[in-house]
């Protein structure tokens, strides 16, 4: 068999790429992978979410933040220690992949994980069983864990949001992958699609990954900036991210305050209050608990 042949064998799923997989699934934590900038409303409630369900160590890129999020991140370095590590890097052009690709270097270094998660912080990816690791049977490398996107509700706290909708550029088709680290090779940009050898899928029917993009109006607008001015800086990659640049023309144009609240109005599928009832148990504010 050429190489050609040998490699499509084991970009699909089969008796002998599953034998693969579960001979790589060894022992190890889940690492977390976070790239921030300007999150301190929503970085403390994330990290304290998924410690309380499992994760172990996480690796963090801070993309220059003003905001005070890099303090918070210096509060969870003082007190998880060695499992947490950040990283500066404070060079504003959307080089999200480039970054994903080096913390996943660094966490295979440091912490040899068993299954890598590459996440944003106004992701939480919430498992219904209780624990991530009821899918790690064996049956696949890659877990698809698809989004379930809150809508913004002006005046509201972010952490009582109930209305699950469709915004552009977030839909519920969406994916995130959750990969066993042994093999994996990188992610591309937005951590939708994962490189890895093999390269079996399937589907997670544990793992919701609860979306929080657009929060206050004040947020949605830092975001829109820096969203497209990041993109603008990174030339190669004008093609990602095409909503900001929309965003980021009603902005200039003062139609964004206009937008948001058609976002908060509009485009209701469902509604879950999950992540409301858990972040009223929660302990809020921007600190680790004790």
């Amino acid at each position: 068999m050429n190489l050609s042949g040998l490699k499509s064998v084991f970009l699909r799923s089969s008796p002998l790429t599953r034998a693969a997989v579960r001979l790589m699934a060894g022992p190890g934590p889940i690492t977390m992978l976070l790239l921030v900038r300007d999150e301190s409303d929503i970085i403390a409630e994330n990290i304290q979410f998924h410690l309380g369900r499992g994760i172990q160590t996480f690796v963090v890129t801070d993309n220059g933040s003003t905001d005070g999020t890099r303090d918070i991140l210096r509060d969870f370095e003082q007190s998880l220690g060695s499992s947490f590590l950040v990283l500066d890097d404070p060079e504003l052009a959307h080089l999200q992949a480039q970054r994903v690709n080096r913390m996943i270097g660094l966490a295979r270094e440091r912490f040899h994980p068993r299954w890598i998660l590459s996440a944003d912080a106004d992701e939480f990816w919430f498992p219904a069983s209780g624990s991530y690791a009821s899918e790690f049977d064996g049956r696949a490398n890659i877990l698809d864990c698809y989004w379930h996107n809150f809508l913004p509700r002006p005046n509201t706290a972010w952490q009582d949001f109930s209305d699950i909708g469709e915004m552009p550029g977030y839909h519920g088709r969406m994916k995130k992958t959750l990969c066993l680290a042994r093999g994996l090779l990188g992610m591309y940009a937005g951590n939708h699609e994962a490189r890895t050898i093999p390269h079996v899928e399937a589907r997670s029917e544990n793992i919701r990954v609860y979306h929080y993009p657009v929060r206050s109006y004040q947020q949605f607008e830092r975001k829109v900036i820096h969203g497209h001015r990041a993109t603008v800086r990174a030339a190669e990659h004008q093609n990602v991210a095409w909503h900001w640049r929309e965003y980021y023309q009603a902005w200039q144009e003062g139609r964004l305050p206009e937008m948001y609240a058609s976002l908060a109005a509009n485009n209701r599928v469902a509604e879950d209050s999950t992540m409301a009832e858990l972040f009223g148990k929660l302990k809020p504010g921007g600190h680790p608990k004790a």
